[in-house]
């Protein structure tokens, strides 16, 4: 899932190849907590926060994730909120088909 928005990012970076990274945080924590943010120069803002419940074989583990990005494209500012659990991946958006 982290890599479906950081292609999002990196995507929406091209489009502008001078935009850099202004700020980045990532905290792992030992109950298997995490929370990631990044900021770019040309106004790219995303999080996303999670936690992992490992079962006893890899295909028995489960995660729960949310998060957000927003950026602006011609003056008009998108911002997408999802959530990735056992249940699929879910966003929303004002400009997304409900």
């Amino acid at each position: 899932m982290k890599l479906v928005i950081v292609l999002c990012l990196v995507a929406l970076a091209w489009a502008d190849k001078d935009a850099t990274i202004i700020n980045q945080q990532f905290e792992i924590n030992e109950d298997g907590s995490y929370e990631a943010q990044h900021e770019t120069s040309n106004g790219i803002l995303a999080d996303e926060s999670g936690v992992s419940y490992p079962g006893n074989e890899p295909e028995t583990g489960s995660y729960a994730k949310t998060g957000s990005y927003s950026y602006d494209w011609e003056g008009v500012t998108y911002t997408v909120t999802w959530t990735a659990d056992e249940n699929g991946y879910s966003a929303q958006g004002d400009h997304l088909p409900k």
